[in-house]
């Protein structure tokens, strides 16, 4: 059998007995009651109000994966949006212009998701008028003559009306008056503007927002301002890269501005923009400042910001959490409005998705974990730079509720069509499957591969086998079990140990033996499935005399004994299993023979 001692080991600590097996069920359910992440409450919340609406109005909340265009005969290339909106007044005006490609020579229309609260006041093709088609919650636009392959053409579509209840866009009071902001994640981008509502289909977004004296549009990218008539003012906002239709945002409110720079590795210096409420400015300048390090630690980790060549900042909204929109991020107004919340951690996520989410979003809506498990174990990574607590430490301690069917117990892989529906697997079990994996292919190997992934999907989606596909390339390991286990699989690894130290005292027997009732979920069989754990396993040795030795054993078998040389030839006061927290298990018992 295999083990490994770690470099540097044998450390002097004092002796600490195991817990006993019923402190340790003591433990594990107070633990129950599980802190949920900000960000994951807020957007199970408004999905919830989402799909409420859309069975309301009797359709699917999503439509199956599909390649760009393929499955409606033509791509969206970009969408340039206006809007013309008084927060006071709850009704939305505005007109899509979409520049769109055939896919196939005769293309005859191309059919949008949108909601049917707007009346249709204007569909052109080509500058002239033609009639579309509606049925539930999607209007068909025809083309005559059809659209040959890759030709291309200029849609637009002008609306009014009330937004939809549980859609994208809410209006809302504060302390000073009105505001109107949204959150379109996953299925809301319909409710705000006609579009191709699918995470994997990207395009190129203007928004351009008309609005009343006092107000101040925010929105992704680069901004410039119109005048108009009575204090009207028009802000046209413009981002250079492409995004899926769930993260445009619009935000109008009578924003005032905090101001930073950032300037990073490379000499490149990007302006730090925030708005918020005249309320809340004062009581955020200290958080405001500390997105020079949080920009400065996670480009350090994965690369320069992805969006550079325009800004980042945070936009004061109407819900509980915080959206990873583009270059501005949106984060609730009660939150921003408590001085003394302490909002690290959901600022570092949001700044996170702007690498894993915006710049690579997952294709379909089942691997909402490449955008969640990513951003969670940012804020995993951002403290173990800035505190030195080890990652594995504090994923245990802060992420997982210890319970074999848990706030963890769902499997990573979610569902289609309510994704955020057991957000403590896609979040936190997302994140600790990440850890592991960091674990398994060393560090070095780690951060290449996250370098490798989003520059090859960089502006782009992708799903969970090309990010398998990415960490094979550049360790040269066989990773179907690892993502089989740790991904595809519910619950986690269930774990007794007994050992025996031999009578001269120069090596330790340790057998280990997974109790877990499940077997490991593998979509796609290969020979070499197992239906048991296979994973690196750590254990501390503790001697007598209060010294410690670290070793690594292989977890290949259902049940494995391990025979460790003891060099120190001391006896031996005990074990623990996986003593960083590497690893998402419950340890049953560790007894000797």
């Amino acid at each position: 059998m295999r083990y490994r001692v770690l470099a540097g080991s044998l450390l002097c600590a004092a002796i600490v007995a195991p817990p006993t097996v019923s402190a340790v069920r003591d433990v594990l359910e107070s633990r129950a009651t599980f802190f949920e992440h900000e960000e994951s409450h807020a957007k199970r919340q408004a999905l919830s109000a989402q799909l409420e609406a859309l069975r309301t109005a009797g359709i699917r909340a999503a439509r199956p994966p599909y390649g760009e265009g393929y499955d409606r005969g033509a791509d969206i290339l970009s969408y340039d949006l206006s809007f013309r909106l008084d927060p006071a007044v709850r009704q939305l005006e505005g007109t899509a212009v979409l520049r769109v490609s055939a896919v196939a020579t005769g293309t005859r229309s191309l059919t949008l998701d949108f909601s049917d609260a707007y009346t249709l006041l204007e569909v052109k093709v080509r500058g002239a008028a033609v009639t579309a088609s509606r049925t539930t919650n999607l209007v068909t636009v025809p083309f005559d003559p059809p659209l040959s392959s890759e030709e291309r053409a200029t849609i637009s579509i002008s609306y009014r009306g009330v937004p939809p209840t549980g859609g994208s866009l809410t209006f809302w009071t504060h302390a000073r008056g009105y505001a109107a902001t949204s959150l379109s994640e996953p299925f809301g981008a319909r409710t705000l503007f006609p579009c191709v509502d699918d995470p994997a289909d990207r395009a190129m977004v203007t928004v351009h927002a008309t609005v009343p004296a006092g107000y101040v549009a925010a929105s992704a990218g680069l901004v410039t301002e119109t005048p108009g008539e009575n204090g009207e003012r028009t802000f046209t906002w413009k981002l250079p890269q492409s995004i899926p239709t769930y993260l445009v945002s619009l935000n109008v409110a009578p924003y005032v501005t905090l101001e930073d720079t950032f300037t990073s590795s490379s000499g490149i210096t990007m302006p730090i923009t925030s708005y918020f409420l005249p309320q809340s400015r004062d009581l955020n300048v200290a958080r405001h400042a500390g997105f020079r390090q949080h920009l400065s630690v996670l480009s350090d980790l994965f690369g320069d910001y992805p969006y550079l060549d325009t800004k980042y900042g945070i936009v004061e909204s109407h819900f509980s959490g915080g959206m990873e929109h583009p270059s501005m991020t949106s984060i609730g107004s009660m939150l921003l409005l408590d001085p003394n919340r302490n909002l690290t951690n959901l600022l570092v996520h949001e700044l996170g998705h702007q690498w894993w989410g915006d710049q690579v979003t997952m294709r379909t809506w089942d691997d909402i974990f490449l955008n969640e498990g990513f951003a969670t174990y940012s804020e995993v990574l951002y403290q173990e730079r800035v505190t030195g607590e080890p990652a594995g430490a504090r994923l245990t301690r802060a992420y997982d509720d210890g319970l074999y069917n848990g706030a963890l117990g769902r499997s990573v892989v979610a569902s289609a069509t309510n994704p955020f529906q057991y957000s403590g697997a896609i979040y936190n079990k997302g994140g600790f499957s990440l850890h592991m994996l960091r674990k398994v292919v060393g560090d070095e190997a780690f951060f290449r591969t996250l370098r490798l992934y989003s520059e090859r999907h960089r502006n782009g989606s992708a799903s969970r086998k090309d990010l398998r596909a990415a960490f094979e390339e550049i360790s040269g390991l066989d990773l179907k079990q690892h993502f089989d286990q740790w991904i595809e699989t519910p619950f986690r690894v269930v774990l007794r140990a007994t050992y025996r130290a031999s009578a001269s005292l120069d090596s330790l027997s340790v057998t280990v033996t997974q109790t877990q009732t499940h077997a490991i979920v593998h979509p796609v069989a290969a020979a070499s499935d197992r239906n048991h754990y296979v994973t690196p396993l750590r254990v501390l040795v503790r001697f007598g005399d209060g010294s410690q030795r670290e070793v690594v054993l292989d977890l290949t078998e259902r049940t494995q004994t391990f025979a460790v040389p003891l060099p120190e030839r001391k006896p031996v006061a005990g074990i623990t299993l996986d003593p960083g927290g590497d690893l998402l298990k419950v340890v049953e018992f560790t007894a000797a023979e």
